[in-house]
């Protein structure tokens, strides 16, 4: 049923040469028995009846959801419907079609240590989050729910590894889709898979672990208080300034001081990942998929003479894999945190630093990456097959003499750009607009309309909404128990009536759905 769907989609919504690249890396094709899709647990059997949202269908009558709205309006790209579709097979037989699907997707010693590097990071945030629950247990909280957690079940140990096994199955999807995009051409595999990245550095790792068992202690411990308080718990940060608009200065997800201190900063991409079993950074780089096929409209070349702006870049991780696809481009990170611009800025000059790097290396970014792999295969003495030898497949000739498009770092409102009209030909907002009160959602909307230059694209990368996963949807706003004041609100939201042609008048463009992230983009007419 799920293939014939995306066979419908391909027909009426989608390019044939997209769709054909991206179902044949997902393991499938548009002309795929059903047969062979019901079989298979990573998709989830399409069994109408099991549906959690068949009775909240009846309880909210005939409101439409943000996704109604959505498919109204957005050309719907394959991803929509895989994961509309979705849902966890806990069975040892949808564990193993999973685990056959995902090895079966492994046909290159590129996909081989793309697998490795995945599973190996996927693998370290679960036993780090794990950590951080023990660590907040012992420290006398007792747990991470404290009369039930926001995200979890009932805080039992049957509990945990249910969430934490449908959680990795989900992440093992979500790279499937991410490494379809990449075998696609859609862009390029995540920079950090380069063993000379510092993530590879033990002592790195440890400083940003301990970081992150602090932090989790404290966070876990405010959640708790403020579930057994009676009265409305204290969420203002330790500074107060005109400069910042009051739904800024929060202690969003109970996150130490806020947006406003280093320390906050630091920590946020550990914290994140944890969170999301290491599948965020893959979730976020769906973001490249409408950008990519607006530059290939373009014929932009390396993004070369584009300017491109992202709206709130936080710490600027996103801003790299941008970077690292687009280097010719010239891009600004905006950012209303100094301690997140300080950030932002190091992460940019560390992928500067990395890419000169590698691209004054003697070997490709895979033979390192599987030379490494094979090493500690053989330490543990484990048979290790043939490795590619050697070569510059990911090196120019011209080694190191690369110049960069400029890039810059703004302090500002995103609702409040110090920007002219018609700036920038690309602007992304990434997990920004849930934060956000409904007016300034409209605010935003109006200023990226207006610095967006005619012809350009704009792209929301932000949290599923309700209907697009609608297994979801019953337990979907509880993440705003979590001090997320705005997120109910959000959710919704239909966001074609707040950026689209009655909005801030840009036109809607496509849509596509990573685990728990959704991702659209509008066009502003030329």
């Amino acid at each position: 049923m799920l293939v014939m769907r995306l066979a419908r989609v391909s027909a009426t919504r989608c390019s044939t040469g997209y769709v054909n690249r991206f179902t044949a890396g997902l393991g499938t094709t548009a002309d795929a028995t059903t047969s062979s899709v019901e079989t298979s647990g990573w998709l989830g059997r399409p069994e109408t009846d099991s549906r959690p949202s068949n009775s909240e269908d009846t309880e909210r009558g005939d409101v439409r959801t943000p996704a109604d709205s959505d498919r109204d309006h957005f050309r719907e790209n394959p991803s929509v419907a895989l994961w509309n579709e979705w849902r966890f097979d806990g069975t040892p037989e949808g564990a193993r079609a999973l685990l056959l699907e995902c090895a079966s997707s492994a046909r290159t010693p590129r996909d081989a240590a793309y697998w490795a590097y995945h599973v190996a990071r996927s693998s370290w945030f679960l036993g780090q989050g794990a950590a951080g629950i023990l660590a907040s247990s012992l420290g006398g909280g007792g747990g991470p729910s404290g009369g039930g957690a926001p995200l979890a079940g009932d805080g039992s140990i049957r509990s945990g590894i249910i969430a934490g096994s449908r959680l990795m199955a989900e992440a093992l999807q979500t790279f499937r889709q991410d490494l379809a995009h990449i075998n696609a051409g859609t862009y390029k595999a995540p920079y950090d898979m380069d063993p000379n990245h510092r993530q590879f550095n033990p002592a790195y790792v440890a400083s940003k672990t301990a970081r992150f068992l602090t932090e989790a202690a404290s966070t876990l411990e405010k959640n708790r208080a403020a579930r057994r308080s009676e009265s409305a718990p204290e969420t203002k940060v330790w500074m107060d300034s005109p400069m910042y608009p009051d739904y800024y200065l929060k202690t969003f997800h109970w996150q130490t001081d806020g947006w406003l201190s280093s320390r906050s900063a630091e920590v946020y991409e550990t914290s994140t990942e944890t969170l999301f079993l290491g599948r965020q950074d893959a979730m976020q780089r769906t973001a490249l998929v409408p950008l990519s096929e607006w530059m290939r409209e373009r014929g932009v070349k390396d993004g070369a003479g584009a300017k491109f702006l992202e709206l709130a870049c936080g710490t600027g991780r996103f801003l790299t894999f941008v970077r690292d696809n687009y280097p010719k481009m010239d891009v600004t990170g905006l950012e209303l945190s100094p301690f997140y611009l300080a950030e932002a800025r190091k992460n940019g000059a560390y992928w500067e630093k990395l890419r000169r790097r590698k691209r004054s290396s003697p070997a490709g970014l895979v033979t390192e990456t599987l030379s490494k792999v094979g090493g500690l295969a053989k330490a543990a003495g484990l048979p290790v097959p043939p490795m590619p030898s050697a070569r510059r497949d990911d090196v120019q000739d011209e080694a190191g003499k690369e110049t960069l498009g400029s890039c810059e770092y703004v302090q500002a409102q995103a609702e409040k750009m110090p920007f002219p009209d018609a700036s920038f030909d690309a602007i992304t907002c990434v997990y920004l607009l849930h934060e956000l009160p409904p007016e300034t959602r409209r605010e935003v909307a109006k200023e990226a309309a207006r610095v967006l230059r005619p012809g350009g694209v704009l792209i929301l990368a932000d949290s599923i909404q309700l209907g697009d996963r609608p297994r979801m949807d019953k337990n979907l706003g509880r993440f705003g128990d979590f001090n997320e004041p705005y997120y109910r609100s959000y959710i919704e939201e239909a966001l074609v009536e707040v950026f689209g042609p009655e909005g801030a008048g840009l036109e809607p463009w496509t849509k596509d759905l990573c685990s728990s992230t959704k991702v659209l983009s509008f066009r502003k007419p030329e």
